[in-house]
């Protein structure tokens, strides 16, 4: 909770707020990003993730705030 996720091109896209994990297995299915620039939490999947750092969370794709 709390980490830094960026998208493939670097760009901020938020920060961890919320994990949704499997009740059988205990892995992360979804995970929700806060930025204010959203009206609701980006929800994203594991498979989205190209890269974990200790201090951010890399994306495999871009994220760009609707207009």
């Amino acid at each position: 909770y709390g980490v830094e996720v960026e998208d493939k091109n670097g760009n901020y896209v938020g920060q961890v707020n919320h994990v949704i994990r499997d009740s059988w297995t205990g892995g992360i299915r979804k995970f929700g990003v806060w930025n204010p620039k959203f009206e609701k939490d980006v929800m994203l999947s594991p498979e989205e993730v190209q890269e974990m750092k200790p201090d951010r969370i890399v994306l495999a794709v871009p994220v760009q705030p609707e207009a």
